[in-house]
């Protein structure tokens, strides 16, 4: 059996980015492959039964195809450099905020990319160079036009409309504001190495400046941010080793905690309660006032669960949270309580702490 990962990824995908970064910081032999169109259904849809990106295919022949289910495979196949933390309160909020960059920046990025005229067009070339990759008779202008609508069609989906965008854009500095608080006195996020959380960031982060409007947005953003995207590539690179410890002190976190509970956790439980009450529509008012519409998604609410599986065993370990962290979550839940969801009742020790 080899030793090799192949990787197959898109240029402007950032779950690309994210474990491409992390299988370099983990010093993982790699053959990356960019997906054509005729690797996404011949390798991709075939293996995976999707035609998402990334996707790893390990050294026993195994497909994996999401990029914390390969994040999670990678922790157990090469647990050195570790890139989850043996402290449970350290680990549990970097895994809630590992999933708010994958789940919610990722909207952010996306409303951006396609809603910038520039950012689309520049995109679509992309996307076409990538399609038509080693593929004869493909017309790269059809590529162009042909693939990004059912990318597009999925943001009102997600909440994500041409009429809102101002507001999802007006979301990144505050963001960008919470990190640059977060990363004061920590190399990382969560402590002097990264965490899983920083690969998540660092994917959105990196594609929103890779397009015109988003660069010029990354090149303003605070001093220690910028520092902390070259520190994530320096790491994976081996120009800077880092040694692997969480923070002593969450509290630095709480203001990204902070806005990842006012707009994407109160998303996912207005989303949960919708599904679980067979409602048509979810309707939220988050954070700074951005009207959230979209329907209700059952993957939203399998997500929220995922997080609340994450909080209820702290509390079941006879661990805590700070409670500067976990003030803003416990508002979010409190609506989750007063209608009586099993989502909590199912979890008796977080319902506790309510």
């Amino acid at each position: 059996m080899g030793t090799t990962f192949t990787l197959y990824t898109m240029q402007n995908s950032p779950y690309s980015d994210k474990i491409r970064a992390l299988l370099r910081y983990k010093r993982m032999a790699v053959d990356e492959r960019v997906e054509n169109a005729e690797t996404r259904f011949s390798v991709l849809q075939a293996r995976t039964g999707k035609t998402m990106v990334p996707v790893v295919i390990t050294p026993d022949d195994r497909a994996i195809n999401d990029s914390t289910a390969i994040a999670a495979h990678l922790e157990e196949v090469a647990p050195a450099p570790a890139t989850r933390w043996q402290d449970l309160a350290s680990d549990t909020v970097g895994m809630l905020l590992e999933d708010y960059a994958d789940e919610w920046l990722v909207r952010i990025m996306l409303s951006s990319r396609w809603y910038h005229p520039a950012d689309a067009a520049q995109n679509a070339a992309v996307i076409a160079a990538n399609m038509t990759q080693g593929m004869y008779g493909l017309d790269f202008q059809r590529a162009a036009r042909d693939f990004p609508p059912g990318i597009i069609g999925t943001l009102p989906k997600m909440g994500a409309t041409p009429e809102n965008a101002e507001h999802w854009y007006g979301m990144l500095p505050h963001i960008l504001d919470a990190m640059n608080h977060a990363l004061e006195r920590s190399l990382f996020l969560t402590g002097s190495a990264p965490h899983q959380c920083d690969f998540a960031f660092y994917g959105q982060l990196n594609q929103i400046r890779r397009d015109p409007t988003g660069f010029a947005w990354i090149e303003h953003a605070p001093e220690r941010v910028r520092e902390w995207l070259g520190r994530v590539e320096s790491v994976c690179t081996g120009a800077l080793d880092a040694v692997v410890s969480p923070r002593d002190d969450l509290s630095a976190l709480e203001p990204l905690v902070r806005q990842m509970a006012g707009t994407y956790m109160r998303m996912q439980i207005a989303n949960a309660i919708a599904v679980e009450s067979g409602a048509t529509v979810v309707e939220a008012e988050l954070l700074d006032g951005l009207p959230f519409r979209a329907p209700p998604a059952k993957y939203n609410a399998k997500l929220l669960a995922s997080n609340l599986d994450l909080l209820d065993r702290v509390f079941a370990a006879g661990d805590e949270l700070p409670d500067v962290l976990f003030a803003p979550l416990r508002t979010e839940l409190a609506a989750l309580r007063d209608c009586g969801s099993s989502l909590l009742q199912n979890r008796a020790s977080l319902h506790s702490q309510l």
